[in-house]
């Protein structure tokens, strides 16, 4: 089993580096997170010296943040061991400038319905579709459609970013079997992105461009009673915890899929090395 921590704070990536197996650096959601090129070196070299590999993430962005990736890019592209997550089709068209970068597919390419949390379906909205049929619809990902897998297979994609939804496992599977790597994240799925930062208008920031970045200090819970699921706002994004179990851990390791991200940061609690390894241990 492989442990990735995914983190877009140097300093969190100082505490934890010596404690996974692999590293993932970048902002996966909001481009005004995205590291300046000196911050992307300097984990870089951290991540070399403790002789981990190296995963950079990157959101959807507008043309302006396009520019930037592009930069970020050219300087990954000197080492010849460096996955990119992409999260936007821009950013993906133009790994396929860069040989020496591995594209991965990042988890807002990648629709799956049951990240939804309003799964209950009544007999009378379920319709003459069926239960069952309803379920196997929403379980899946957009990925399980061999037309669609042969488009991004074409664009050299080899790995793909998925949550720990339990009833889609099976989807997951035949993923693999079609020759996608997949990692697991353990701990958030995100249920809402939004263009528009809702912590940074809460906390009354006056511009995302100078945006103080309260995201790396907080994030909201969000009660929702009828529902009776928790929700967690942090930045632009409403995310709900998952619960990963060990039996579920092994379940995968035995199907093909033994990569799995832990996301640090507010929403998770995760901070340090001690949070790491007790969230291991919990596992």
């Amino acid at each position: 089993m492989k442990i990735s921590v995914q983190t877009d704070n140097v300093m969190m990536l100082k505490e934890v580096i010596k404690h996974c197996d692999e590293v993932r650096f970048g902002s996966e959601f909001c481009e005004f997170k995205v590291p300046s090129i000196e911050t992307l070196e300097e984990a870089c070299t951290l991540t070399k010296c403790a002789g981990k590999n190296f995963t950079y993430i990157t959101p959807r962005v507008s043309n302006l943040g396009l520019k930037k990736i592009r930069e970020h890019l050219c300087f990954l592209n000197e080492d010849e061991n460096i996955s990119v997550v992409a999260n936007d089709y821009g950013v993906l068209n133009i790994l396929g400038q860069y040989s020496n970068l591995k594209p991965r597919l990042g988890r807002q390419l990648i629709y799956i319905p049951a990240r939804c949390p309003w799964k209950d379906f009544t007999p009378y909205e379920l319709g003459f579709m069926g239960k069952r049929r309803i379920s196997r619809i929403f379980y899946q990902t957009s990925l399980n459609c061999v037309q669609t897998i042969s488009f991004f297979k074409g664009l050299r994609v080899e790995g793909v970013d998925v949550d720990h939804i339990p009833q889609s496992f099976q989807s997951f599977y035949s993923l693999v079997r079609s020759g996608l790597n997949l990692s697991v994240h353990l701990n958030l799925i995100p249920v809402a992105v939004t263009r528009k930062c809702h912590t940074a208008r809460f906390l009354g920031e006056k511009s995302l461009e100078t945006c103080s970045r309260p995201c790396d200090k907080r994030a909201f819970l969000l009660k929702h009673d009828e529902l009776g699921v928790q929700l967690v706002l942090q930045g632009n994004v409403i995310f709900r915890l998952a619960n990963p179990s060990r039996k579920q851990i092994n379940e995968l390791c035995k199907n093909g899929i033994d990569d799995f991200v832990i996301t640090m940061g507010p929403a998770t609690k995760i901070k340090s090395q001690n949070d790491i390894e007790s969230f291991i241990q919990d596992l």
